[in-house]
């Protein structure tokens, strides 16, 4: 049996979009509210990637995580969760996004390892 892509599931679970898209590099207006301490109307796509694929996969809604696999594309958030997930994510989202993209080998800083053996769970 074929694996789909992550792409193709979150597509196929979130149906018709209810977000609004501009034109690229353009965020969907429905993100707005994972960048409270920027001004979203001067965020694009491209420069501030890192944080939107951050923001996204650990708080996204369905919808947001369609665009975005639509916008990104799953090898490039793949290689963001192989380079950053361990940091930046919550264990569970990382665990998740890691089984979700069949990341095998990641990016984890001793100094990272021990902060996160740190936390309770």
């Amino acid at each position: 049996m074929l694996r789909r892509s992550m792409r193709e599931d979150v597509v196929m679970k979130t149906g018709a979009s209810g977000i609004s898209f501009g034109a690229p590099p353009e965020l969907p207006t429905a993100t707005a509210w994972l960048f409270p301490e920027y001004n979203f109307a001067n965020m694009d796509a491209e420069t501030y990637a890192d944080v939107i694929i951050e923001r996204i996969l650990e708080r996204g809604t369905w919808d947001e995580l369609r665009w975005l696999f639509t916008h990104y594309g799953e090898p490039r958030v793949r290689e963001w969760v192989r380079g950053h997930g361990f940091r930046l994510l919550s264990k569970r989202s990382f665990a998740l996004w890691r089984l979700a993209l069949d990341v095998q080998d990641y990016v984890a800083p001793d100094w990272a390892r021990e902060a996160k053996e740190m936390e309770p769970w």
